[in-house]
């Protein structure tokens, strides 16, 4: 059929042109002109020739007019079933758009597509979804710590190192919010071992706990434990750090580095002008911003003490005594090496060593203030008296007549090791001679030598034995024995 203003082919069916819109009229317009005449015409169709009467025409017309009824009311009942099927179909295709605008604006669904698109390895994709996602949802911490592991996955650690940065200078975040930020971000350098990154983060950081929370990782100055200025006396400076690792000094002002001293115990100022410059090289190799302090030590340097054998060549036994200055303590050592607190304190008179031997002294102030060094090497021998391995040997002997040694080897039954004896000093007895003092040690087969608390004395020219009793203040004793 076609439609009678555009003449566009009506599909079967159809009542509605869909070119023009053009509503097709399945009954014709009633026309009361021509309706008899029609009514003539179908009638001659139906009986050909033949002609009706009067009565079989109105029949025929109660007939056409019923069967008009028929199909227009038809008619009606199928646009409206069609009408019905495509107002439901607009409400389902509203209804759908609704859930899917719904769906599609759903924060949750949102986020686990870009997760699904990870999981499936579409990282890329998973990142683009982020980003969209973080357009309407600025707020939302969780889409910037997904993107960042998503870069990480595709290798690109600058972005992912970027993107969380986003969440550490934004004032939007939480504080957990960012102290997790920062929490990646240190592991991601930690990762690569790029610790110089991480004491950068953490400088910038206005956080304090955070900075405090990670401070292994940051080399903060060395502390020092006086203040700058000066002082009427000695002072022990001490350098502390804030975590592992080691304090390099100087005294001179000078820029300390690894080749500098190394602070492992106070450093005593104890007289004059210091200035002392400090840095700090924590377990990650992060170096401190430098630290210096000038300290002014205004005190009087005690008086050196008074040594009454001077250095040189001796052929008698010396008792090395010390003027001690009032107020302090002299302290010595026999290695060339400088006294210290920690040194051999001198009490009583030092009775000189064979052979050759050197003593330096110092007098020490409580406040670590330290004299100028004495030092005194002496050479002590006896041309004319016994030699000393004839000396042990003479102890031997009397010791193995005492039942106190089995043999020369120093074997006894007081112990499963064995004994030894060296010569140590030599020493006046008054009114019995000279005598060397030779001293007992005993090994117990491990190759460890403990002293006894015992020493012998063997006179210098006659050769005879004793203990030494007494000391060096009362008057040295023989004992026999």
């Amino acid at each position: 059929m076609k439609c009678p203003e555009c003449g566009n082919e009506i599909g079967e069916g159809h009542l509605i042109c869909e070119v023009c819109g053009y509503e097709v009229q399945i009954v014709p317009d009633f026309e009361p002109d021509i309706e008899p005449q029609i009514d003539n015409d179908i009638v001659g169709d139906i009986l050909g020739d033949n002609i009706l009467s009067e009565e079989d025409m109105a029949t025929t017309r109660d007939l056409l007019d019923t069967t008009d009824t028929v199909v227009v009311s038809e008619l009606i009942k199928h646009r409206a079933v069609m009408f019905g099927i495509i107002g439901l179909a607009t409400l389902i295709i509203i209804l759908i758009a609704i859930w899917g605008i719904r769906r599609v604006s759903d924060p949750d669904n949102q986020l686990n597509r870009a997760k699904n698109l990870a999981a499936r390895g579409k990282y890329e994709d998973a990142v683009s979804a982020l980003e969209n996602i973080y357009v309407s949802q600025p707020d939302n911490s969780e889409i910037l710590y997904l993107e960042s592991d998503y870069y990480m996955e595709l290798g690109k650690t600058d972005l992912a190192i970027d993107t969380l940065k986003r969440v550490i200078s934004s004032d939007r975040y939480s504080s957990d919010e960012v102290y997790s930020a920062y929490d990646r971000l240190i592991n991601i350098y930690a990762g690569a071992d790029d610790y110089n990154s991480i004491a950068n983060l953490l400088a910038e950081c206005k956080y304090s706990e955070i900075t405090l929370a990670y401070q292994n990782y940051v080399a903060f100055p060395p502390v020092f434990s006086y203040e700058e200025g000066t002082y009427d006396n000695a002072i022990r400076l001490k350098l502390s750090a804030n975590t592992s690792g080691t304090v390099y000094y100087t005294l001179d002002g000078s820029v300390p580095n690894e080749s500098s001293p190394k602070y492992d115990s106070p450093i005593v100022l104890d007289h004059g002008e210091y200035v002392v410059s400090a840095v700090f090289i924590n377990q990650y190799g992060i170096v401190s911003d430098m630290v210096t302090g000038t300290y002014i030590i205004s005190n009087n340097i005690p008086d050196a003490p008074v040594v009454n054998a001077d250095s040189g060549d001796y052929h008698v036994p010396v008792l090395i005594t010390v003027e001690v200055p009032e107020g302090y303590t002299v302290y010595y050592t026999t290695d060339r090496s400088t006294p210290t607190v920690d040194s051999v304190q001198y009490i009583d008179p030092i009775p000189m060593p064979v052979k050759y031997s050197n003593f330096n002294f110092a007098a020490i102030s409580e406040d670590g203030l330290t004299s100028e060094v004495v030092v005194r090497s002496y050479s002590l021998t006896f041309p004319d008296g016994i030699p000393l391995n004839e000396a042990v040997d003479i102890l031997k002997a009397r010791l193995i007549e005492r039942g106190m040694l089995n043999d020369m080897n120093g074997h006894s039954d007081r112990a499963p090791g064995r004994y030894t004896y060296e010569v140590i000093s030599a020493i006046p007895i008054e009114g019995q001679g000279d005598y060397y003092t030779i001293r007992e040690f005993y090994h117990d087969g491990t190759g460890a030598q403990t002293p006894t608390d015992t020493t012998y004395i063997v006179e210098i020219h006659q050769g005879s034995t004793a203990m030494l009793g007494g000391n060096a203040v009362t008057g040295f004793l023989a004992i026999s024995f």
